[in-house]
């Protein structure tokens, strides 16, 4: 399928790993200009150095997305060097540790809040910007399925996806008169430091788990509660990412589209 995202301006936020490096090397590969943005400078370099090495174009971008004038700057080095902004993945995110919400400390979900939500809010506002003059544009919000159904262990987490979701439906509606499309994707069981971390809460927990490792402890509970019974992949989400952002699919907004193995219903 031609996606016909050939020389679009994409940019890529917390695309040094995982999901995010995914999204960035699909989006090259479909011929689109990339700007990898991540925190970590060597992670954004690296992962740029693999997509230009196979003749893809674009720039490694150092940047806090959770600070204005670091978006700003970097909303300005995008149309300073390439002239425009078609697509923006707002991938950035992560959860704090895992815990109850009545021993959430209020620096861990002041801070997932941050990463997750404000991030999302700072970057679709000055891209946003960007693109309602020249009356197009994509974005895409990487949120996941514990932003539809709450989950023990991770609330700040769940409600920083939920907001996730709710700021997209709002931008879908005050951009749509502009012909920008926004939409989220929203990730299953993906094998990400995240749940390495929450497996490694379960671990410690409960004796049940403690003689298990914890790829065991996620491959159990991908089986027990997917029908699919097996893990999404960087792959997966990227892919569905691809297919957002381009011309296919100029008459969907305002979605929340699961790729989860079917965990999560409508």
């Amino acid at each position: 399928m031609d996606l016909k995202i050939d020389g679009k301006i994409a940019i890529v936020t917390g695309a040094g790993n995982g999901i995010g490096k995914g999204i960035a090397s699909r989006l090259a590969a479909e011929h689109a200009t990339v700007i990898a943005v991540d925190i970590n400078k060597t992670d954004a370099e690296r992962v740029f150095s693999e997509i230009s090495g196979k003749g893809g174009k674009g720039l490694a971008l150092h940047a806090d997305m959770t600070e204005e004038r670091a978006v700003d700057n970097m909303v300005r080095q995008c149309k300073e060097q390439f002239g425009q902004i078609d697509i923006l993945v707002n991938n950035v995110g992560g959860g704090s540790d895992s815990a109850l919400v009545i021993d959430l400390p209020n620096e861990a979900w002041d801070k997932t809040i941050e990463v997750n939500l404000r991030s999302t809010f700072l970057c679709s506002r000055a891209v946003a910007r960007e693109m309602i003059p020249r009356k197009q544009g994509r974005i895409v919000n990487i949120a996941s399925i514990s932003g539809k159904v709450g989950e023990s262990l991770i609330g700040a987490y769940c409600a920083a996806k939920f907001g996730v979701i709710g700021l997209k439906q709002v931008l879908a509606r005050e951009l749509g008169r502009h012909s920008i499309t926004v939409n989220a994707v929203c990730p299953g069981y993906v094998w990400t430091p995240g749940w390495e971390h929450l497996a490694q809460w379960l671990k410690d927990n409960f004796s049940t788990m403690a003689d298990k490792s914890l790829e065991q402890i996620f491959e159990e509970r991908v089986k027990a509660t997917t029908p699919l019974r097996r893990p999404q992949t960087v792959e997966d989400v990227a892919s569905l990412v691809a297919y957002l952002v381009s011309e296919k699919a100029q008459n969907i907004t305002g979605q929340a589209i699961n790729v989860d193995g079917g965990a999560v219903m409508h």
